[in-house]
């Protein structure tokens, strides 16, 4: 298997377990971590539709309904920044004025520049997948859906318990 390839699984690793700690912190259950090739079809398409629907989960965000919370965004901290690798990690949303979006890092990152609970400017073409509560169901999560269908059914049932499905 080849050095890239294997580098990439892990990277996607830590993200499944980051997106997923960031959960269990909000609703006390712990899922575990699953894995995804990066490059698997479900997942560019998870990817896809999260960013064809970005317009839903904004004005969600905008009208802000009894029951909604937890607005975040999946994105590609080192988009911009000239770096090689990706790091596609989970931010609540701070602000969003006139499409520049501002968010805090909600898991702690790879990149050594930043800390989690940073507020980071976020360019639109960087996030990966979005994800919201509403009335104690998660919304969204694209990626995450993928993530828990190809992994063991004992962290399936954890996840979809602890995100409400």
């Amino acid at each position: 298997m080849p050095a890239a390839l294997i580098v990439t699984i892990l990277i996607a690793a830590v993200i499944a377990v980051a997106a997923l700690l960031v959960l269990a912190r909000r609703r006390s259950a712990a899922p575990a971590g699953l894995i995804l090739d990066p490059e698997d079809p479900r997942f560019l398409a998870a990817k896809q539709q999260a960013r064809a629907s970005l317009p839903d989960f904004w004005a969600a965000h905008a009208a802000a309904a009894p029951g909604d919370s937890d607005f975040m965004v999946k994105f590609d901290l080192n988009h911009g920044r000239g770096l090689a690798d990706r790091e596609s990690i989970w931010a609540d949303i701070v602000s969003l004025d006139d499409g520049a979006i501002q968010g805090r890092l909600a898991n702690p990152p790879r990149n050594r520049d930043f800390r989690e609970g940073d507020i980071v400017k976020i360019a639109p073409e960087a996030i990966d997948d979005w994800a919201f509560m509403r009335n104690g169901v998660a919304q969204g999560h694209f990626v995450t859906r993928v993530m828990i269908e190809v992994g063991p059914p004992a962290m399936a049932r954890e996840a979809k318990q602890a995100l409400g499905w």
